[in-house]
């Protein structure tokens, strides 16, 4: 217990660095809004795009992430990518830009309308050096001026009623590994497992293989979250999808109990009705184990916080071992977390989970 303390209160400051930063900026004219009515948002975050090796988690997830990308330009979209989209612990810059080429520049052309917004992660921190960014991404970008942040504040407007603010950050803020002793870490990333990833070809998709310990830090960041007013957190870095302040997981468990709890209790004589949610438990049932599988971990409880109200959400990754990818829209008054490619394994769109915005402020 002294542990998952320790670590929320180092998330809670950092977070709140983050927080006092971008207020900051607001104030200085650098803030902007959301109209709940007309704006749309994509939020991808977790790319770990490397050099096109066997270390390369994003190879696989690479044709899910560019029909995303034409999808949301022409639909309008403004999109944002929350850190970690290149994997800068593994390989240098210049090697990785050569290799996605083509995907930064379908990304380059929301820039260049003035619908692209950059988040650095742990992973790819060197973003926040402005003349590095000026150096490797403005040539790929062009005009205007590309600018990288920690994170970035929305205020969410229903016409002229403001309703709240999101706040969008990478989410590696306060940990250990990954922002305390970030020198530490990107030593044994590049000079030992790099190399071994590179042998093997095995990807871990994750920053810890420990389920507990990936949930511990959703949790922390939820209580950060929890404390505040009318704010709304968008993180990714776990590479768990959450919404609702519930994992993907946590959210099937719960709907899969109550449908239970409702064919346990009908009459026997609603067979008709009983068939059909049967049938519904068991696709609930089979999401359940794809989720567990997809992760490959033991299937096991979710470690649970009291969630008493909707303020955390997390946008999962761009380098699913299968080629998935998931990410969080913001679009006709709703946040949904969607996955691509849908059910089929089609270039489209599947919602996993929706919720009126109004509702969650």
């Amino acid at each position: 217990m002294a542990t998952a303390i320790e670590e929320w209160k180092r998330v809670s400051q950092a977070l709140d660095a983050a927080l006092v930063s971008v207020q900051k900026e607001a104030t200085e004219g650098g803030g902007q809004t959301f109209q709940l009515a007309s704006d749309r948002y994509i939020i991808f975050s977790d790319h770990h795009k490397g050099a096109r090796n066997r270390a390369d988690d994003f190879q696989v997830a690479e044709r899910a992430y560019n029909a995303a990308l034409a999808y949301y330009y022409r639909m309008g979209y403004t999109l944002v990518v929350m850190g970690d989209v290149e994997e800068l612990w593994e390989e240098r810059p210049a090697a990785v830009l050569a290799a996605y080429e083509y995907t930064l520049k379908l990304e380059a052309r929301f820039h260049r309308q003035g619908r692209y917004v950059r988040i650095w992660g742990n992973h790819d921190d060197i973003w926040e050096d402005k003349k590095t960014v000026a150096r490797y991404l403005q040539p790929l970008f062009g005009p205007p001026m590309l600018k990288v942040r920690e994170s970035l504040q929305l205020k969410v407007m229903d016409g002229s009623q403001e309703l709240g603010m999101l706040f969008l950050a990478h989410g590696h803020q306060g940990t250990l590994e990954s922002d305390r002793f970030t020198f530490v870490s990107k030593f044994f990333v590049r000079n030992v497992w790099r190399p071994v990833q590179r042998i093997t070809g095995v990807s871990l998709n994750t920053p810890a293989q420990d389920w507990q310990l990936r949930s511990q830090h959703n949790i922390a960041m939820y209580a950060w979250a929890e404390k505040q007013d009318k704010l709304v957190l968008i993180a990714g870095h776990t590479h768990q999808p959450v919404f609702k302040s519930q994992s993907h997981e946590a959210q099937i468990m719960h709907q899969l109990a109550e449908l239970e709890a409702k064919i346990a209790a009908a009459p026997a004589d609603e067979t008709q009705q009983k068939e059909k949610d049967q049938k519904k438990a068991g696709l609930l049932a089979a999401e359940l184990e794809w989720i567990r599988a997809q992760e490959k971990q033991k299937p096991r409880p979710e470690a649970e916080a009291v969630q008493k109200k909707p303020c955390y959400f997390n946008t999962g990754c761009c380098s699913f071992r299968d080629g998935d990818i998931t990410g969080i829209e913001l679009a006709g008054g709703e946040i949904r977390l969607v996955r691509w490619p849908n059910d089929e394994k089609e270039p489209e769109p599947t919602v996993l989970a929706r919720a009126n915005l109004k509702d969650v402020f």
